[in-house]
């Protein structure tokens, strides 16, 4: 799968929006585990949970917010495009006609993502708790237009939007930013991203 070439000055991840790229990988989800005491927790759903199971489970829903703090924005955006009815018809339209192009403008466009993972403490093999964590991200973009050629989205030429991502750990915000984004430059897909059926 070709990843769009980067676009300066703007956050290419959940993490350098949320909490920019000078801080520590694990910064944000220790104090995820801290603020939410995942350790208490376990607590009140097994007595008997040892403090290194504790331990455990704090580390692995770090993992899981540090995870969802590393996804791509620029994926998520081309993730949604692929769903988008005009980009979808005009790459209908060049795959029939080979060596034709179509630029789509995008007047507004929105693209919502939600993810939703959750961590299980199972002891002896029954769950005694579910932490849940949650990362939603909106992009709007506005101005933007789409060249399509052979039924592949290959460059995008920026206008400008507005992205809002908001993190939280058992329905308590842990971070949430909403900026204005603009996007001044072409960005290049190399070969470009297939768009609808092939």
């Amino acid at each position: 799968m070709t990843t769009p070439t980067a676009v300066a000055d703007q956050p290419q991840s959940v993490r350098s929006f949320l909490v920019g790229d000078d801080v520590d990988r694990f910064t944000v989800a220790a104090r995820a585990v801290s603020e939410l005491g995942v350790g208490r927790i376990a607590v009140r759903a097994a007595r008997e949970v040892a403090d290194s199971t504790r331990a455990a489970l704090g580390a692995e829903v770090m993992r899981t917010v540090d995870g969802l703090l590393d996804l791509d924005l620029g994926a998520l955006v081309v993730a949604g495009w692929k769903k988008h009815a005009a980009l979808t018809a005009a790459a209908e339209q060049t795959r029939a006609v080979p060596g034709t192009s179509a630029v789509v403008t995008l007047a507004e466009h929105t693209v919502s993502s939600t993810h939703k993972p959750h961590v299980d403490l199972l002891v002896r093999e029954k769950r005694v708790a579910r932490v849940h964590v949650e990362l939603s991200v909106q992009i709007t973009v506005r101005g933007l237009a789409a060249t399509i050629r052979g039924g592949r989205l290959v460059s995008l030429t920026g206008g400008q939007g507005e992205i809002s991502a908001r993190l939280a750990v058992e329905d308590r915000e842990l971070a949430h930013r909403t900026a204005r984004a603009d996007l001044p430059l072409v960005v290049r897909l190399g070969d470009g991203i297939p768009l609808g059926d092939p």
